[in-house]
């Protein structure tokens, strides 16, 4: 097996062990948003689900040697990074009661996480044969 291969599936691994450690714990039951919708919080966590699930369908389906899957991966990379540093940044979702230390250790390490992916699937996009990328 390749070792980025290795890499990228042991990332994503990590990736949605922390989201879905999150999504389900109670670290973030604690915030409260009133200035939104509950709408805009559903399709928010309808999101962040779809993004866990997609990523273990990721995990399932392997990378077999599909360019395509890694493009797929390097765009999961990119929406994980942008809503982890969205919530530390405050920008969305702002909440009335400020983040916890625990629940900021975790979008840090989701943030730096989804840095990995990203190189680590770039990495792996670059050792690919072009034979086998479609």
């Amino acid at each position: 097996m390749n070792k980025a291969r290795i890499v990228v599936l042991a990332t994503l691994t990590l990736s949605v062990l922390n989201l879905c450690f999150m999504i389900l714990s109670v670290l973030t039951r604690t915030r409260v948003f009133p200035d939104y919708s509950p709408m805009v919080i559903t399709l928010f966590t309808v999101f962040l689900i779809t993004l866990g699930v997609l990523s273990v369908w990721q995990l399932f389906a392997g990378l077999d040697g599909q360019v395509m899957r890694g493009k797929v991966l390097l765009l999961l990379a990119v929406e994980y990074f942008v809503v982890y540093v969205a919530d530390i940044t405050n920008i969305f979702p702002r909440s009335v009661a400020p983040m916890g230390q625990t629940l900021f250790a975790m979008e840090m390490l989701g943030a730096l996480l989804a840095v990995l992916l990203f190189v680590s699937v770039s990495r792996y996009i670059k050792s690919v044969p072009t034979h086998n990328s479609m």
